[in-house]
């Protein structure tokens, strides 16, 4: 343990059993074996090179914004991107992983380049936005997104948007062990005023969200040609957009507001799960079981979780 300590201060900060909690939106989560903070991309390189040699597990964190991790910790290396350096080269950005999204969103706002709006008030990182194709307001990342740097198996590789494989709320990365650092985004120039009416509405549709810690929406929207049987009797909003949201769906089977420990489902909005004060991620999982079985009871569709779930 103490080798292993003194050879990961090479690449950043270390601390060993760390607890996870104070690193997610949701404020759950054991202690880390050993939790690195990486703020350069190169020593990031050079440390997945030196954990993947020596056949130590690792898993990556960036905002910690759509991530449950277990009550009992992770035992295995931690590592937290850091490293954020941002360009702006005419109407594209460069970011590195780490970059907040509200960083980008500040930067493309200060020089009239529309995008990202829907960011507005969206916790994490960009990369942890590519990673799972984050998007709001009918928006997502994956409409920006020009190229990606990843780390591949001991290489640093250059990937097309189309190597990127991005689907709702999904992209490739979900499904390899590829690892982002860095991102080229292509916007458009627009009237600076526009933009910022843009912003500041997108930010008050989000005043009706609960309030407290959680991981944003829990679940992935339906989409309308996944939906089993008879689709006469949806709202007709749901028939025009395609796709039928999943607080709705919580409403109707009675779940929004239940309470399981010091974990709550949503009472303004269904699709929230939300830890009160000293909810255990038992408690995250128990809402999410039941949800989960009681959509499924009554329409016959079985709702995919969009936050990831260690």
């Amino acid at each position: 343990m103490t080798g292993l300590y003194k050879k990961l201060k090479e690449y950043g900060k270390v601390k060993a059993n760390e607890s996870l909690a104070k690193h997610t939106t949701f404020r759950i989560g054991g202690p880390a074996q050993m939790f690195v903070i990486v703020e350069s991309r190169e020593k990031m390189v050079e440390l997945l090179d030196y954990l993947s040699g020596e056949g130590i597990e690792y898993f990556i964190i960036g905002g910690g914004s759509n991530l449950l991790l277990p009550d009992e910790g992770l035992d295995k290396v931690v590592i937290q991107t850091k490293f954020n350096n941002i360009k702006l080269d005419g109407e594209e950005i460069e970011a590195e992983a780490g970059a907040l999204l509200s960083q980008l969103l500040d930067l493309s706002a200060q020089n009239s380049l529309s995008g990202l709006s829907w960011a507005a008030g969206v916790p994490g990182t960009i990369g942890g936005a590519v990673r799972g194709n984050a998007g709001a307001m009918g928006f997502c990342t994956a409409d920006n997104v020009k190229s990606v740097e990843v780390w591949h198996d001991g290489e640093v590789v250059h990937l097309s948007k189309d190597d990127c494989e991005f689907g709702y709320r999904d992209s490739i990365f979900k499904h390899n062990s590829d690892i982002i650092l860095r991102v080229w985004l292509k916007l458009e120039k627009t009237k600076k005023e526009e933009l910022a009416k843009q912003i500041q509405y997108n930010i008050s549709c989000r005043t009706g969200q609960p309030k407290g810690f959680s991981a944003g929406c829990f679940f992935k929207n339906v989409n309308l040609s996944d939906w089993p049987g008879d689709k006469s009797n949806l709202p007709k909003l749901f028939l025009e957009r395609g796709t039928v949201p999943v607080g709705w769906l919580v409403e109707q089977v009675d779940m929004k507001g239940k309470k399981r420990g010091d974990a709550q489902v949503g009472v303004e909005h269904g699709n929230f799960i939300l830890n009160l004060d000293k909810a255990r991620a038992e408690d995250i999982r128990g809402l999410v079981d039941e949800i989960k079985q009681k959509v499924y009871d009554k329409y016959g569709v079985e709702i995919e979780e969009e936050v990831q779930i260690i």
